[in-house]
């Protein structure tokens, strides 16, 4: 191959793993990141990438990986070079993209490694599917969530969390109707349990029994101090309404609306307190999540808590804990 022209000069480098590709790289960044597809005569539509792979040279693979000069990952198989697919699945290489014969990655290769390889992936990026199917319906957002599930590679409806829930379990739980409908209407079933023996057709029943019940429960809040793993004990103002409880760094941010720290539906969850400590109780939440409050020492620990804690807004089970 002669190197008559520069995009000629690109595809050499990448041929005989020259030390110049990277060179040439950083000249003309903005000319190679355009060289998906290979226009030279003598590279029969094979582009830097391609032969890069194909003659078994990482560093070079890897610099043009740098570029984003994505690619698919077919033609490495022939040789099956485990150690380029795996850097080009890293790379976020489509594992199950189809070529100009109808054949997935798979389909070109009998090597076992490369295959266990090629199969993982294509589990990964399943899983990581259905996570974003369970975090939409759980937020309510329904446009990821019918994204989702009108792609081509539509996740499994019935995909579970580590808890059992389904979808409409998360959609149920968090009382979002929209979700809801959309993953019946393309086939969710509304009777699978999950692993606390519970299905969405009952969890819609005690929404709807706790909706009644909360309109007509004012709102309560108040300060507390709050766990967290890795900070420890932090003061925050915790926010009780509508069924859920929020915490904020400050009673100002509750007003303005903003940095909020987080939130948790308090449907099926109950608060757990120690008889010989009346400033610490546990709140422990539908998904099986821990959250522990104290009261400030400073204040009535047992009246503050009463207020806070055991408020018919939380309408939550209490037990001891013994």
């Amino acid at each position: 191959m002669e190197a008559d022209s520069v995009e000629d000069q690109l595809l050499l480098f990448a041929k005989e793993g020259s030390s110049e590709l990277s060179k040439s790289l950083s000249l003309f960044p903005l000319f190679f990141l355009s060289l998906t597809v290979a226009k030279s005569k003598t590279s029969s539509g094979w582009t830097a990438l391609h032969l890069a792979c194909y003659f078994g040279h990482r560093d070079v693979v890897e610099e043009l990986l740098k570029v984003r000069a994505a690619d698919d990952i077919h033609i490495i198989l022939i040789n099956k070079i485990c150690e380029i697919v795996l850097l080009l699945l890293r790379y976020d290489a489509c594992s199950n993209i189809i070529n100009g014969t109808a054949q997935i990655p798979k389909d070109v290769t009998e090597d076992d490694e490369i295959i266990t390889m090629l199969e993982a992936a294509e589990r990964r990026e399943r899983r990581r599917q259905e996570e974003k199917l369970l975090e939409a319906a759980r937020e309510g957002d329904i446009s990821t969530l019918s994204k989702l599930l009108s792609g081509k590679e539509a996740p499994d409806i019935h995909c579970r969390d580590s808890v059992g829930n389904t979808p409409l379990h998360c959609a149920a739980y968090r009382g979002q109707k929209q979700c809801a409908i959309k993953l019946l209407k393309c086939g969710a079933s509304p009777s699978l349990k999950n692993q606390n023996g519970i299905s969405p057709n009952v969890l819609d029943g005690l929404l709807s029994r706790s909706k009644n019940v909360l309109n007509a429960v004012q709102r309560t809040e108040g300060l507390l101090w709050k766990s967290s793993r890795f900070l420890g004990w932090r003061s925050h103002w915790v926010v009780i309404e509508d069924g859920t409880l929020s915490w904020y760094p400050r009673q100002a941010d509750v007003l303005t609306g903003v940095r909020k720290q987080g939130c948790k539906s308090l449907t099926q969850s109950y608060c757990m307190i120690k008889p010989w400590d009346h400033c610490f109780f546990t709140l422990k939440c539908f998904d099986d999540t821990l959250h522990c409050f104290k009261v400030p020492s400073k204040t009535d620990s047992v009246a503050t808590r009463k207020v806070r804690g055991d408020s018919p807004s939380l309408l939550l089970p209490c037990q001891n804990l013994a």
